[in-house]
Order: structure tokens, then sequence, then C-alpha cells
């Protein structure tokens, strides 16, 4: 797993040095990451979602994500909403722990969403691991096309 958030600042690194050109979505807040000697940065926290909450600061050249509530009759579920902006690509999310580790989903537990310039609206759903219920955790929601891109979600479940 260490390996995986090396790669992550690797890439941010080459990024912001010009040596690539991934795009990688904008991390306005910053919260320490325990598993990992760098600090991890955090597109948003999200508490109290489950009612709904709009998603006005996740802007990226890719992907938005506009939206993200509790699934309709099942708390356990988090549904987020969203719009590519034409690429083709597909819309994922994963889970992972806050000491970094990637957290397995059952195969029929999470839905993606395969967006081009036609569809370009999204919604992705997924039942929260139970190991996170009732915990904070982490949810990365990637656009994996051509060019890739991801947004880091610390949340409270």
């Amino acid at each position: 797993m260490f390996s995986f958030w090396m790669t992550l600042v690797l890439m941010v690194s080459a990024h912001s040095s010009g040596l690539s050109d991934l795009p990688v979505a904008q991390m306005p807040q910053a919260g320490a990451w325990s598993a990992a000697t760098a600090v991890q940065e955090f597109d948003a926290f999200l508490q109290n979602w489950r009612g709904g909450q709009e998603l006005a600061s996740l802007r990226h050249p890719l992907f938005d994500l506009t939206r993200v509530s509790g699934g309709a009759g099942d708390v356990q579920t988090i549904v987020f909403s969203g719009e590519a902006h034409g690429d083709s690509g597909e819309v994922t999310l994963m889970f992972y722990s806050l000491d970094g580790d990637r957290i397995y989903l059952p195969p029929g537990t999470v839905s993606t969403a395969r967006v081009d310039a036609k569809q370009r609206k999204f919604h992705i759903a997924a039942k929260i691991p139970r190991v996170l219920q009732g915990r904070t955790g982490v949810v990365q929601v990637t656009f994996a096309g051509e060019k890739r891109a991801a947004y880091l979600l610390k949340v409270q479940f």
C-alpha cells in the first residue's frame, strides 16, 4: 500500500515540475496521513452527507463531482453524481482506511460509470464497507480514460 501512495506523491511531484502531462485533481485541504511519511492532501472532508450535499468546489478539466448522498432506502450506501467534460472513460471509486490500506469491495457492491461525449452525467454508488461504518475513511473517485484524474475525499461514515 505504501508503494501506491509513494507513486501518487511522485506523480504529483512530476506534474508540479512539468515532467508529466497527467492531470491531477486540485486538492485545497491538507490532512496528515499516518501510514506514510508524506502529508496527504484531500479534496474535501465530507460530514453529514447522507441527506445530500452539493460539491461545488470539486471541479477538474476531465470531470466534476457535483453531489454526494446516501442511497435511497439504504443508509449504508454512498452515491456520487457528477459530469464528465467529453472525454471517454470510466468513473470508479475505491475505499481506503485512514492508515492507507485499500479496503476490499465484494463484487456487486460498487458501480462503475462509463462516460463519453454523449453520456456526460454519471452516478456511481457503493455499499460502505462494514469496517468503515461509523468511522472515518477515504474514498477515491477516479476518472480513467486516455487521461486520468482522481479526487481523494475524507469521509465520516
